[in-house]
């Protein structure tokens, strides 16, 4: 039979399927899940996939249909890794027929909800298709959503987590201010921004017990209130071998605190690790605006900016182009002022392997900052290529440092 699932309950391990008969259920159990469909439950990527199965009658519920054998159903969606993905565009081979479609980032399914992280290696699911110019993946999946950190360590629960670190930390707001959450998402971003830098300029610490086991350390960059710096600690776990080809990267290290040098794990690793850095002593400058390059003059990426659109208050959104921009051209020019009488107003952030600048864009009112425009530093000119909500800028910008909220300040 093929049907979809309806219901799972995860902590309890059984759910039910509904047939293309959508009035006809089935029980089932998870040890009764086979193949791919395995890492997409795992992943809670199994919304909407269709499967295929065989049922039989229920040994103690004579009226109820049991599932078994459940599969994805390979004649309607495939499955394979993402082999290339840069600025948008990506290929993924198929793990059957080893053949190689071309995918944009617009065929992933929920992009125009939220931004979708994909890397290469990942695992996904998709419709493969063919047009005149070759070979197209729709409605791509990513089943992995996990966040590198996530990838590396096994946590039992990673917000709990999150929230160890926030309880061991200096005091500090690690919610949107706009759009409260009741969590931690500047914390998150935080922590996993500062993990894949610190994997990049090769920081982490590793260690042996006299017993043999395995140890990892890195610098969070946080402090505790008497300003020391914490850590977080890992231990490495045996991985599991497969003989699934197609299946989610097993973590390598289990998570084991967040702590100071007062850690028990402490004597296991040679050394204190450094903190990440995104810039050295001769790039200080950079973090600084140079008001006088191309006599204050910033260039707008209107195409990018215009794509933005929806970011920007109803008044200004809602005007024609030109009208538009001339709001957009103002909001500058009233920041290079202040920027002129406070350096500070200008906040450097990182992005992409290179230090940004967030400037206020006051759109309705002159003292109060709408958005905040992303300026680059290009050769002997700033180009204005986007514009992000203050939510948004402040998540950026605390991964180099706590930023003064002399306007970022939702």
């Amino acid at each position: 039979m093929t049907g979809k699932i309806k219901f799972y309950n995860n902590q309890k391990g059984y759910g039910w399927l509904y047939t293309e008969k959508a009035d006809v259920e089935c029980f089932f159990h998870i040890s009764n899940i086979n193949g791919e469909l395995e890492d997409l439950i795992s992943c809670y990527k199994y919304e909407d996939e269709p499967l295929n199965f065989e049922t039989k009658k229920s040994a103690t519920h004579p009226d109820r249909l049991v599932a078994e054998n459940i599969k994805l159903d390979r004649t309607k969606r495939s499955v394979g890794f993402v082999t290339e993905y840069e600025k948008g565009y990506g290929r993924i081979e198929c793990s059957n027929s080893n053949k190689n479609y071309f995918f944009h980032h617009t065929k992933l399914k929920g992009s125009e909800e939220k931004y979708i992280r994909v890397s290469n290696g990942d695992p996904v699911i998709f419709t493969a298709s063919e047009n005149d110019k070759g070979l197209e993946a729709l409605d791509v999946v990513v089943v992995d959503g996990r966040s590198s950190l996530e990838k590396f360590a096994e946590f039992d629960n990673f917000f709990d987590a999150l929230g160890s670190l926030k309880t061991e930390a200096q005091t500090e707001d690690w919610d949107y201010i706009n759009k409260r959450t009741g969590k931690d998402p500047v914390l998150y971003s935080y922590i996993n921004h500062t993990f894949n830098r610190i994997i990049a300029q090769e920081k982490l610490i590793t260690g042996k017990s006299s017993e043999g086991k395995e140890y990892a350390i890195f610098n969070t960059g946080l402090a505790t209130k008497f300003q020391e710096d914490i850590y977080a600690y890992f231990q490495k776990i045996d991985i599991l071998e497969s003989n699934r080809k197609w299946k989610i990267k097993e973590p390598e290290y289990r998570f084991l605190e967040f702590g100071t040098d007062q850690s028990r794990f402490r004597k296991f690793l040679p050394k204190s690790p450094e903190i990440a850095t995104y810039f050295s002593d001769a790039e200080i400058t950079e973090l600084i605006y140079d008001y006088s390059l191309n006599d204050g003059q910033i260039i707008i990426d209107r195409e990018h900016i215009a794509g933005r659109r929806s970011r920007f208050p109803s008044e200004i959104r809602e005007l024609n182009d030109e009208k538009f921009f001339d709001s957009v051209k103002k909001g500058i020019e009233l920041a290079l002022r202040r920027i002129k009488r406070n350096y500070k107003t200008a906040i450097p952030h990182y992005y992409d392997g290179k230090i940004q600048f967030l400037m206020p864009l006051c759109l309705v009112s002159k003292s109060e900052a709408d958005l905040a425009l992303v300026v680059n530093k290009e050769e002997y000119v700033y180009k204005a290529h986007t514009v992000l909500t203050l939510d948004q800028a402040y998540n950026n910008a605390r991964l180099l440092a706590k930023p003064d909220r002399e306007w970022l300040n939702p």
